[in-house]
């Protein structure tokens, strides 16, 4: 089986993701089809309804509503739903809580306090795949319908007391029995570099052609492999994170008109003033002082 290497946080555009899914069949939103992939990025995956066969390593086995499962990072693991689920006339549907965080936002905590020992040797084991059932699994599915609301400290906060809930229960098991790593026919995400490529390159003419050379792509396919994975075209993509950039450079600082716009890649400030009406209904002008209107008003006594 095709194993993908990919990597899910410059995707999201967040260390931390919780994603309430409801699907006729399970799905990813990262993917235009299924696919046995693997990211550095931990995963916690509670179905609350649907079934089929999921893949973590070389264990294949079933699942069902209720079946909740912690992966480590870099493991290989694929939910597929039953074939029932793909028929023209089915009213199956699939609702799945599925989490994602970056490793990369613990280390540090993890690593300086004795106290999170647990946690790390937890995190190791997740390296099989963590099973958990009974009342854990009840508890971390209340809580992390919770957090699907939350943001900022309280969904790390969140996490924290998720991932020591799991070390400290005995409801937990592995899933991978085995220690075989081998895995056939492996093959980078392509994507993930390009849209590195594309962040870390901003201010500067990119060119369908830089981005498809990336992609080991000619420029019409690379057009078709983009929207069917992004879900919009390579231009509008490029044009959304310029115009945020734009966004946050008006708000945070006192640059001009013209500066912003060679900053975030565009070729004349004329032509960044009208991508950016066409996507902010406003000139930047015009939203900088609208939102420096909103930030001064006072509250009502």
């Amino acid at each position: 089986m095709r194993l993908l290497r990919t990597e899910l946080t410059p995707l999201i555009g967040d260390l931390i993701t919780i994603d309430l899914r409801n699907q006729p069949f399970l799905a990813s939103p990262f993917h235009s089809q299924p696919a046995f992939h693997a990211h550095p990025e931990l995963e916690l995956v509670f179905i609350i309804e649907g079934f089929g066969k999921r893949i973590i390593g070389n264990t294949v086995e079933p699942f069902e509503a209720g079946d909740m499962v912690f992966i480590g990072s870099n493991v290989p693991h694929l939910w597929l739903s039953d074939p029932v689920f793909y028929e023209k006339n089915s009213s199956l549907q699939s609702r799945v809580i599925v989490t994602y965080f970056n490793p990369k936002l613990f280390v540090q905590i993890f690593d300086s306090i004795k106290e999170f020992q647990p946690i790390r040797d937890m995190i190791r084991q997740s390296s099989k795949g963590i099973r958990i059932w009974g009342e854990t699994r009840n508890i971390i599915a209340d809580k992390l319908i919770e957090l699907s609301e939350l943001e900022g400290f309280k969904k790390v906060e969140g996490l924290l007391q998720i991932m020591n809930l799991i070390s400290v229960s005995e409801e937990k098991g592995q899933v991978v029995n085995d220690d075989s790593d081998h895995y056939d026919d492996l093959y980078p995400d392509r994507l993930v570099n390009v849209i590195k490529f594309i962040k870390d390159n901003l201010h500067d003419q990119i060119t369908l052609h830089q981005v498809a050379d990336i992609a080991c792509m000619t420029e019409q396919s690379f057009c078709r492999f983009f929207k069917k994975r992004i879900k919009k075209s390579f231009s509008q993509f490029l044009n959304e994170l310029r115009i945020a950039q734009a966004r946050e450079l008006l708000i945070q600082t006192d640059k001009p008109v013209n500066a912003i716009a060679y900053l975030c890649g565009f070729k004349s400030s004329s032509h960044f003033c009208h991508v950016f009406k066409g996507y902010s209904g406003e000139s930047p002008v015009q939203y900088k002082l609208s939102m420096k209107s909103n930030t001064n008003k006072k509250p009502a006594l």
